[in-house]
């Protein structure tokens, strides 16, 4: 058997799992926060939802995961177009279909596409992003979807 070529389909493999994993998450969050996991009510249909995962440079460091908590709270606090968030870190890791790996998650809903694009150039955003999220984060990963 060729190693060579099984370990780059083991790897493959991996990167698909991993990406199924951080999906399912993302979507179980959004499900939570719409209200849809604790009340039969749907989310209204249209709102955008913005759900971001972040990894520390720092892994595990506690105050640059607060900094960047924080930062996500002004958000709500601060730029009207921002009608929901959750922000925590993550939780450990209970079963072989959840991703742990990330330290930060956050999720948002904005009414449409453009109170989003509205919040994307708000100068609170854009200040987080330049002092706090990209000196301490050494990845983000955003997923946004309407509601249905």
């Amino acid at each position: 058997m060729d190693w060579e070529c099984y370990s780059t389909r083991m790897n493959k493999k991996t990167t698909i799992i991993q990406r199924f994993v951080i999906t399912a998450v993302a979507l179980g969050v959004a499900a939570t926060i719409s209200g849809c996991a604790t009340t039969p009510k749907s989310a209204k249909t249209g709102k955008i939802n913005h759900i971001g995962f972040v990894w520390l440079k720092e892994p595990g460091n506690a105050e640059h995961r607060q900094k960047i908590i924080d930062a996500a709270h002004s958000f709500a606090r601060d730029i009207p177009e921002v009608k929901l968030l959750a922000v925590g870190k993550s939780l450990p890791k209970a079963s072989p279909y959840v991703d742990a790996s990330f330290d930060i998650c956050l999720s948002m809903q904005f009414d449409n596409q453009a109170a989003m694009e509205r919040y994307n150039q708000h100068p609170v955003h854009q200040k987080a992003a330049r002092e706090v999220f990209f000196p301490l984060a050494q990845k983000f990963l955003f997923y946004d979807f309407a509601s249905e």
